[in-house]
C-alpha cells in the first residue's frame, strides 16, 4: 500500500486530543466492500475469535465499572478507574494474563475496539443523565451477548493493505480475504499517493463479512455547479420534491423498501416461527429474511446518494427543511405510519448532502423547523385548509383552488429570504402577510413566523380571543390561533409537511 508522508505545513489547525487532525486540501471518505467467508475453517475461526475478543473487553470493562460504583456506594473514598480508553487499558494490559490466559490468540485491536466502544456508551449514558446530549435519554450499557452483539473489529496498527490485485484485502491477524467486488476506487488513489488509510473495520451482517476502510482523500479542485437555487421538500409520498430557480418541479420517487417487501416478510418470519432452531429449515428461513433486510437497507442507500449527490454536483445553494423526526414518528399515531417515517430514512439525507456539499466549498441552506411550508400558500401568502388530516391537496382560503402540498412546500424553501427575522433554531423566517382587520380573514398570522427564542418555550394552548384568526368554513380542525407558530404548528408541520 501507498504511504503518504506530511509536511508540517499541512497541518495548521491542530486537533481536540485523541482526534486526528485532517490536513488542509483533505477530506475525510470510507469505502466499504463485502469479501468471502474464507474456505479456511482455522481463519474463519479466527475471525470469530476476533469478534468474541471484543465482546469480552467490553463485559470485563462493564463489570469493572459496575464493581466500582459498588465499591463506591460502600467506600466514598475507593479509587474508581477513569472512564478513558487509556486508563481502561493500562488497566486491562494489567490484568489480561490472569482473566484471559488465550489473549495472545487475537490481535490487541479486538480487545481495544471493545473497550473503546465502551468508553463512548458510558460517556453517552452520563451526558444524556446530565442534560449535555441531544436525542432521547440513553440508558445505563448492559453486557453484550453473542447472539444480540453486532459483531465487528477496527485495526488502526498493523498490515491494512488493499492488494495491486483489486481482488484482495489483507488486515492484521486474520490475513488476506478475498473481496467480492472489485476495489479499484480505493486501490487508484492509494497508488497515486492521493488517499491514506486511517483504519479498518471487519464487521458481520447478515451473516456475510463487509470491510470498511477509513481515509483521507485528496479533495481535488472541483466545477462549481451551473444551477443558482433549489429547495428540498422531503417525504414519503415523495422521497424528495425539489423545486429550482428556473421554475422546474422535480418528483423523486420513494422506494419504500419496507413496504414493497412486508407481505413477504410476514410469510418468511412465519415460516422461521415453524422451523426448529439449529434445523437446516430455520437457517434456510433465517437466511431468507437477512435477504430481505440487506435489500431494504442496500435500496435505501442507494437512493439518498444519488439524490443528495445529484443536488451537490447541481446547485449552488441547496435549501432544506430542519425535520424533527422523533416528533413525526410521535405525532403519526398508528405503528404503521410511524413505521413508514423510519422506512424512508430522512434523517440520513441532510448529513450526506452537507458531507458532499463541502467538498465543493459550499453548504446547505437550513429553514426553520417552525417555518410550516407546506400550509403557507406560496405568492398567496394565505393560509391553506386541510380538507383531511395528511391530506395531499390543500384549498386556498382565498381563491378556494387546490394546491399539492409538496410542491407549494418545496416552492417555498427555493425562496427562504435572506433578510428576514431570526428563527427558534438559528436560521432565518420569513415575515408573512397577517390577516384581514376584522380577524377572521383567510391569511397568516399579523406576527413573523418563527419569532420565539431558542431559550423560551411556546406559551400552552388557549381559547381564541378578539383579533385572532379563527376557523374557517368546512374546515373541522381550524386554523392554528395567533402566536401558535411556535406550538400549535409544531405537530402540523412535523405530520403534514414531509408527508
Amino acid at each position: 500500500m501507498a504511504t503518504l508522508a506530511f509536511v508540517p505545513e499541512a497541518r495548521k489547525k491542530r486537533a481536540p486530543k485523541g482526534k486526528f487532525a485532517i490536513p488542509d486540501g483533505w477530506v475525510a471518505r470510507g469505502f466499504s466492500f463485502e469479501v468471502e467467508w474464507p474456505e479456511d475453517k482455522e481463519v474463519a475461526s479466527s475471525i470469530r475469535s476476533q469478534f468474541g475478543g471484543r465482546r469480552y473487553a467490553f463485559n470485563w470493562g462493564l463489570g469493572q465499572v459496575k464493581a466500582d460504583l459498588d465499591a463506591h456506594k460502600t467506600d466514598p473514598a475507593h479509587q474508581s478507574v477513569k472512564w478513558n480508553l487509556y486508563a481502561m487499558r493500562k488497566r486491562w494490559n494489567a490484568e489480561k494474563a490472569a482473566i484471559a490466559p488465550w489473549w495472545a490468540e487475537n490481535s490487541k485491536e479486538a480487545y481495544a475496539t471493545g473497550i473503546a466502544d465502551l468508553c463512548v456508551a458510558l460517556k453517552n449514558w452520563s451526558d444524556s443523565r446530565q442534560g449535555k446530549r441531544k436525542g432521547g435519554r440513553v440508558g445505563f450499557p448492559k453486557f453484550r451477548c453473542r447472539h444480540k452483539d453486532q459483531a465487528g473489529v477496527r485495526f488502526t496498527t498493523g498490515a491494512i493493505r488493499v492488494e495491486p490485485d483489486r481482488r484482495t484485502v489483507t488486515l492484521p491477524v486474520v490475513g488476506t480475504l478475498r473481496s467480492k467486488e472489485n476495489t479499484r476506487r480505493l486501490e487508484r488513489l492509494l497508488g497515486k499517493g492521493s488517499a491514506r488509510v486511517l483504519n479498518a473495520t471487519l464487521s458481520q451482517r447478515w451473516g456475510r463479512l463487509f470491510v470498511s476502510f477509513g481515509c483521507i482523500v485528496e479533495n481535488h479542485p472541483r466545477s462549481m455547479p451551473t444551477r443558482e437555487r433549489v429547495g428540498v421538500d422531503l417525504g414519503m409520498r415523495s422521497l424528495a420534491t425539489i423545486a429550482d430557480s428556473d421554475g422546474n418541479i422535480i418528483e423523486v420517487p420513494n422506494p419504500a423498501p419496507l413496504r414493497a417487501t412486508l407481505t413477504k416478510r410476514r410469510r418468511v418470519g412465519r415460516q422461521l416461527s415453524r422451523r426448529l432452531p439449529g434445523s437446516l429449515g430455520h437457517s434456510a428461513a433465517k437466511a431468507k429474511l437477512a435477504r430481505l433486510d440487506r435489500r431494504c437497507v442496500n435500496l435505501r442507500q442507494q437512493a439518498s446518494h444519488q439524490l443528495t449527490t445529484w443536488l451537490a454536483a447541481t446547485y449552488r445553494e441547496v435549501v432544506i427543511e430542519d425535520l424533527d423526526l422523533a416528533a413525526m414518528k410521535k405525532g403519526m399515531g398508528r405503528r404503521a405510519f410511524r413505521r413508514s417515517v423510519s422506512d424512508t430514512a430522512l434523517g440520513r439525507i441532510r448529513p450526506q448532502l452537507t458531507h458532499k456539499m463541502g467538498w465543493r466549498g459550499t453548504q446547505p441552506t437550513v429553514a426553520n423547523r417552525w417555518f410550516a411550508s407546506s400550509l403557507i400558500h406560496h405568492g398567496c401568502g394565505c393560509r391553506l385548509i386541510e380538507p383531511k388530516r395528511l391530506a395531499k391537496q390543500l384549498i386556498c382560503a382565498v381563491t378556494g383552488e387546490p394546491v399539492d402540498r409538496d410542491r407549494n412546500a418545496a416552492q417555498n424553501l427555493r425562496d427562504w429570504p435572506d433578510y428576514a427575522s431570526c428563527g427558534s433554531v438559528g436560521a432565518t423566517a420569513p415575515f408573512v402577510p397577517g390577516p384581514s382587520s376584522d380577524g377572521t380573514g383567510g391569511g397568516s398570522d399579523a406576527e413573523p413566523l418563527g419569532t420565539w427564542r431558542a431559550d423560551v418555550r411556546p406559551p400552552p394552548r388557549r381559547c381564541a380571543v378578539r383579533g385572532e384568526v379563527r376557523t374557517e368554513p368546512g374546515n373541522g380542525r381550524g386554523t392554528p390561533r395567533r402566536g401558535a407558530t411556535s406550538s400549535g404548528l409544531t405537530r402540523v408541520h412535523s405530520m403534514a409537511t414531509v408527508v
